[in-house]
């Protein structure tokens, strides 16, 4: 995928999570959180698309899910419509992980998954429920979605040797 595809299967995302809101549609309701560095990224441009398609302002949240700080960074998300957000799922255990995290502290109302690419292989009990691609890797191949100077700038398959 090249930026300008990256944008484009963001947007309509981000159009996707305008209508599965629904009757909820107050920004206050949805809690954007973005999934280390490029998840982040990615939450970060379905808020911009939010705004210039729907007039939402959305604050997405940046969450390590890895470190002792993991905990202390999550938003309120009680009865909250909750968009956990990441560029690549793959075994499903980082998603997992922020699940996990969010429903032990917080009880939302809704929690959605949505991630740019979907590589398939899970190892974990998950599905996504906004996919921008789905591509099927085979074992040894490897997709990384490849930041330019804090911009989603390209996703690349990698086959090892």
């Amino acid at each position: 995928m090249n930026e300008r595809r990256i944008q484009r299967t963001l947007r309509r995302m981000a159009i996707q999570v305008w209508e599965r809101m629904g009757d909820k549609g107050a920004g206050n309701n949805l809690v954007l959180i973005g999934l280390n560095e490029r998840g982040y990224t990615t939450a970060q441009k379905i808020a911009e698309y939010l705004q210039e398609i729907a007039g939402l302002q959305v604050e997405p949240y940046q969450y390590q899910v890895q470190g002792k700080a993991a905990n202390r960074n999550l938003p309120d998300c009680n009865d909250k419509f909750v968009l956990l957000v990441d560029d690549v799922i793959f075994s499903g255990k980082t998603m997992f992980s922020a699940l996990s995290s969010i429903c032990s502290i917080y009880e939302p109302e809704i929690i959605e998954i949505a991630a740019l690419i979907d590589r398939g292989h899970r190892k974990y009990p998950l599905g996504t429920d906004l996919t921008g691609i789905k591509v099927p890797t085979k074992l040894g191949e490897h997709i990384e979605v490849m930041l330019n100077e804090g911009v989603l700038d390209q996703a690349i398959l990698f086959k090892n040797q």
